[in-house]
């Protein structure tokens, strides 16, 4: 996961704190300066309308890892059923069906990265999720056809 969106989780996590501190120095900094009211009730208002854009972004990435997350998971359940005959068949090859369905697995493990580099996704999802795909390419017919896939580079970087 990027810098960034780390950063982004734990100031979404600590922000209370962090504003609140902010708020109390700047101000304590200002009355000892013997700043006018004006300027400590400017500054307090500009720090105070930090905190509702803090929270409304907060409530705005939430709603959007609640649409990726249901998607995301209505579609994997769309395939899991051919993903388990892919995983549990004691065929060698893969026929192009399956081939298929695995493609679109790949293309959704994909974008689900996509996804989280960007910081849409809560690492601890995220952990979940990745532990799934390893588990999934570990067997051998699918990593046959991972490894030709991953050549393609169509998968924003997936590490798997």
């Amino acid at each position: 996961m990027r810098f960034s969106a780390r950063l982004q989780f734990w100031f979404f996590q600590h922000y209370w704190w962090v504003l609140t501190l902010l708020l109390l120095s700047t101000l304590a900094l200002l009355l000892w300066r013997n700043e006018p009211v004006t300027t400590v009730a400017t500054v307090s208002g500009v720090l105070l309308s930090l905190f509702y854009f803090v929270q409304k972004q907060k409530l705005e990435e939430l709603r959007l890892f609640r649409e990726l997350f249901k998607e995301f998971n209505e579609r994997y359940d769309g395939m899991n059923e051919k993903l388990a005959h892919i995983i549990e068949s004691k065929e060698s090859n893969v026929s192009a069906y399956e081939r298929e369905t695995l493609i679109d697995y790949f293309n959704l493990c994909g974008e689900e990265y996509l996804y989280v580099q960007l910081g849409y996704i809560h690492p601890e999802v995220w952990s979940a999720w990745y532990s799934g795909m390893k588990a999934i390419v570990a067997v051998p017919r699918v990593q046959c056809v991972w490894l030709a896939e991953k050549e393609t580079e169509s998968y924003y970087g997936l590490p798997l």
